[in-house]
């Protein structure tokens, strides 16, 4: 597979640390097997299977069809990494100036992978720089509806390489859920490289969901660093079955003390696709809480991967840590690997993780079709009902919703002999 990688504009402020960041990337190439945190995902590989060549010209957008959610939500629109368009008609005109949000640009992304080691999907993805968002709420204000990241991808992208980054400053006692809708009407296949830094101060919180909402033939790779402050609460959620290639990569440092964070995803993963997420949750202070709820479903040749570290430091005393992955194989051909660590230098501590990971429930499958119910319709029933465990949870009856309407479109189950 071929790089074509060029640093185009010459009177960029930052072509000199953009060149030295792609020559960085050029000794090091895609990472690969031979990395520790890269050992069950060779992206190299995947790319050379996928790709002749990869390049960062300009890329052909085009205008997506905006569809309706049926709620009262704000909305932010990216077309190809780009922010193109934001509307938050449904906060009050007072609160207008409680939060902004604008273009980030090179020197805002610098602050933050500057905390980074650096590795080569950092380098290139400053490199190439072009797109994303920065937002900033201010202190006290609580988003009354949700915000709704519309992340388009649209026109010929053959072969094309997208980077960019997302950052979100939420200051003291401020409040967010935001839902990012990864929508894909692409022509030609492309690499997607994302960085996204989140900063919850005291007493803050932010739900954040990401949802695919249609199958995607494309590959997405983004990291996370999310830093929580005194008492502040952050709730991801991953929802990306239907996606070809996946990996999505976070590191939350709980950095003040009764801060909070908790990690959901269910995943239905086919048709051959590669998913995987990693996360490193590291309890820096005294009384913190981290809950992790990982499931997957693997059916025609998938491969799943979960990696999940908890460190907890010698101040961190009274640590509350929980982590669990769950699998279901539904044919021999899918694989599902788990990788739980522990490291933990505090002594007055509560840790645990579990992993499993095996075949469908023969019991409750006889159950069910004793009863009448086909055997499809049945591995189905199951099988939703297994991811849908993550959602317990969940109150707001509009995400809900969204979230059930995700399981109905990708849960397909067709046997290896249909």
């Amino acid at each position: 597979m071929e790089f074509n990688f060029k640093i185009n504009d010459k009177t960029d402020k930052f072509f000199k640390v953009r060149e030295e960041k792609l020559s960085f990337f050029k000794k090091r190439g895609f990472p690969n097997k031979r990395e520790e945190e890269w050992k069950f995902t060779d992206l190299e590989k995947i790319l050379s299977d996928n790709f002749k060549e990869l390049n960062n010209e300009k890329l052909n957008d085009k205008e997506p069809k905006i569809f309706n959610l049926g709620f009262d939500h704000n909305s932010v629109i990216l077309i190809n990494g780009k922010l193109a368009s934001f509307n938050f008609k449904f906060e009050n005109l007072k609160d207008k100036n409680n939060f902004s949000i604008k273009k980030v640009e090179l020197n805002q992304h610098l602050n933050f992978t500057d905390e980074l080691e650096e590795n080569s999907m950092q380098s290139l993805n400053t490199a190439l720089h072009d797109g994303g968002f920065i937002l900033d709420i201010k202190s006290g204000y609580k988003f009354k509806h949700p915000i709704i990241i519309f992340n388009y991808f649209s026109g010929v992208l053959e072969n094309k390489m997208i980077n960019n980054s997302e950052i979100i400053n939420m200051s003291k006692n401020s409040a967010a859920t935001i839902i990012e809708f990864l929508i894909d009407e692409t022509t030609g296949s492309f690499f997607k490289n994302t960085f996204k830094y989140t900063n919850i101060d005291d007493s803050a919180s932010l739900n954040y969901f990401f949802v695919n909402k249609n199958e995607s033939k494309n590959f997405f790779y983004d990291f996370s660093k999310v830093k929580l402050s005194t008492n502040s609460v952050y709730k991801k959620y991953i929802f990306s079955s239907g996606i070809k290639f996946n990996k999505s990569e976070s590191t939350i440092c709980l950095n003040g003390e009764n801060a909070c964070s908790e990690v959901y995803s269910g995943l239905f993963i086919n048709k051959n696709n590669h998913q995987e997420i990693k996360t490193n949750i590291q309890h820096l202070k005294p009384n913190c809480q981290s809950h992790q709820d990982i499931k997957n479903v693997l059916t025609t040749g998938s491969k799943g991967v979960f990696q999940g570290k908890v460190f907890v430091d010698q101040i961190a005393q009274k640590t509350n840590a929980y982590q669990l992955s769950k699998g279901i194989l539904l044919d021999e051909d899918s694989e599902f690997n788990t990788k739980p660590e522990l490291e933990i230098y505090a002594d007055d501590v509560k840790c645990s993780h579990g992993s499993t990971s095996g075949n469908l429930d023969s019991d409750a499958l006889f159950y069910l079709k004793a009863r009448g119910i086909h055997e499809k319709e049945a591995i189905k029933m199951i099988v939703k009902g297994f991811l849908e465990s993550v959602l317990k949870d969940i109150k707001n009856k509009e995400i809900a919703d969204i979230l059930e309407n995700h399981f109905n479109t990708h849960i397909k189950y067709e046997s290896r002999t249909n």
